[in-house]
């Protein structure tokens, strides 16, 4: 269903949703390892690896709001 509606697999969509939470948390001068745990991933480098994937840059480099 998820791949019909929306193009993507659920874990993909999961993704999505996850890291558009951390970039409000980011937005919101969080730090990273609280927005890493806050969002589900297991550790503070595997959300770093998949926002670089994702965005072309680490969190921190995320300009802040």
């Amino acid at each position: 269903m998820f791949r019909s509606d929306l193009g993507m697999t659920f874990p993909q969509w999961r993704t999505q949703l996850r890291l558009h939470h951390a970039l409000i948390l980011l937005t919101g001068r969080t730090p990273v390892t609280a927005v890493a745990h806050r969002c589900g991933w297991s550790s503070t480098s595997a959300f770093i690896e998949v926002s670089r994937r994702t965005f072309g840059h680490t969190p921190g480099s995320h300009p802040a709001g």
